[in-house]
């Protein structure tokens, strides 16, 4: 099977390694010469190319469908303009789209996808959703537990972007040891009273269990592939968890999700794991969960070609990932 990738992100180096010995033709694009996808598929004797910069989503578009025919891809996985080509299916039959546009739509508003959720098959954290002052000040009164601390992020985001943990009292400690991702609810309260208009963010309990990462491959709502990675200070650690594989085997068939999607749960105090959000596409630590043999992308490639397994590929053992970190020259 002939495989594309465009432009995405850093992460997509790993998937691509992940690929070199797994009998697919894999062509790769990126508008930087020097980005980590390029210098991944180089080493691994892939085809290379480079994408025109600064163009309109329309010509980008027509360019992806030119390359797709000359080059006659069997099936591309998206990165860029994702949400677009899942608009266009018949135009862009090739491309393995997360799930439907309205699907999409849903899974990617938190809140939204929040209210969807069956919580018997996962719980979620107490939440509410808040746009303005008041919002805000009487979610934190519905929410509040002693010995619970709350937090907010954006409806839409990744990388924890606008995520903050509150606290009512500020904390010196926090400060000086450069805890970006904590702020007083005094400072919350003068920035949302202060914002002309304020998008919708979600006002939730933090937990303060273990915190865990479920990378997953799946095609047409089947789950190929699983891998539970339980996030620890100096490592990772694969776990074997049936109760996590299946919350993936049902929330694939639930959402009938394509390609590589990942969720994020955290433990209360009980050790009851629950539901974070959801993201459709690869985790930026898919590297951790490839390093449990579980080759995701080469199973979602293999469905795409046609091979069926019985059964949901997952590890079987306890697994301790570190990671080493390298430098090179530019």
């Amino acid at each position: 099977m002939k495989v594309y990738f465009n432009k995405n992100f850093t992460g997509t180096a790993d998937q691509l390694r992940a690929l070199q010995y797994s009998g697919h033709e894999v062509v790769v694009s990126h508008t930087d010469p020097h980005h980590a996808m390029l210098d991944a598929a180089r080493e691994c004797g892939m085809t290379t190319l480079l994408e025109p910069k600064n163009i309109e989503s329309e010509p980008y578009l027509d360019y992806i469908e030119d390359l797709l025919r000359v080059l006659r891809i069997d099936a591309f996985l998206p990165g860029k303009l994702a949400e677009q080509f899942a608009e266009q299916p018949e135009r862009f039959p090739q491309a393995v789209v997360p799930a439907a546009p309205e699907t999409l739509r849903l899974i990617n508003n938190k809140g939204r996808f929040m209210a969807d959720w069956p919580e018997a098959l996962l719980p979620l954290p107490r939440w509410v959703m808040f746009q303005t002052l008041d919002e805000f000040d009487a979610g934190r009164a519905a929410l509040t537990q002693a010995g619970v601390r709350l937090c907010m992020k954006p409806t839409e985001g990744i990388y924890a972007s606008g995520f903050r943990i509150l606290n009512d009292v500020p904390r010196v400690n926090s400060f000086l040891k450069g805890q970006l991702y904590e702020m007083s609810t005094a400072a919350a309260r003068e920035m949302i009273a202060a914002a002309d208009t304020w998008p919708e963010y979600l006002l939730m309990h933090t937990l303060e269990g273990d915190e865990r990462s479920v990378d997953c491959a799946a095609l047409h709502g089947d789950l190929l592939g699983c891998v539970v990675r339980r996030k620890v200070r100096q490592e990772q650690i694969i776990e074997p968890r049936p109760d996590l594989v299946e919350v993936a085997r049902e929330m694939a068939h639930r959402y009938h999700l394509s390609g590589l999607f990942n969720f994020q749960t955290r433990d209360d105090r009980a050790g009851v794991p629950h539901l974070l959000e959801i993201n459709t596409r690869a985790s930026g630590g898919i590297r951790n969960a490839l390093a449990s043999g579980v080759n995701l992308p080469g199973l979602l490639f293999d469905a795409l070609s046609g091979v069926q397994r019985p059964e949901v590929l997952t590890p079987t053992q306890t697994i301790h990932v570190r990671e080493d970190k390298h430098a090179r020259r530019a």
